[in-house]
C-alpha cells in the first residue's frame, strides 16, 4: 500500500523538487499551487500526509490546515522565522528545510502505513 502525501506551495519549482525527492515506489506524491485545488483534493482523495507552504496566494497554510480535517497529519513549510507554535501541525520545516530531516519523517508515515 502507497504513502499518499499531497504538497501544497505556490512556486512549481519547489513542488517539482518535493515529488523528484520524495516520490518513490512507495511514496505518492501529488503537488499543487492553488490552495483550493489543495482542499478539494485532500478532502476526496484522503492523503496520509499534508505539506502546506505557510505563504500562499490569498491565504496561509493555516488557514487552508483549519479547512482540513483535525485528525489529518499536517506539516508546515515556512521561510518565517517567527512562525513556532501552531497546534494543527504535528512538525513545522523551516525553509531552507533539511531533507534529511523530512525523508525521516515521511520515512516513519510509511512504516506507520505498512504495520497498518
Amino acid at each position: 500500500m502507497k504513502l499518499k502525501i499531497i504538497y501544497l506551495d505556490d512556486e512549481p519549482a519547489l513542488c517539482e523538487m518535493f515529488a523528484d525527492n520524495f516520490a518513490s515506489s512507495f511514496v505518492t506524491i501529488l503537488t499543487f499551487t492553488d490552495p483550493e485545488a489543495a482542499i478539494k483534493a485532500i478532502n476526496q482523495s484522503k492523503p496520509d500526509l499534508v505539506f502546506l507552504d505557510y505563504r500562499l496566494p490569498g491565504t496561509t497554510g493555516q488557514d487552508v490546515a483549519t479547512r482540513l480535517n483535525p485528525d489529518l497529519p499536517k506539516v508546515l513549510i515556512t521561510g518565517d522565522l517567527r512562525v513556532n507554535d501552531m497546534n494543527c501541525f504535528i512538525k513545522i520545516f523551516h525553509k531552507p528545510f533539511d531533507f534529511e530531516e523530512m525523508e525521516a519523517l515521511i520515512h516513519s508515515f510509511l512504516d506507520r502505513k505498512k504495520v497498518a
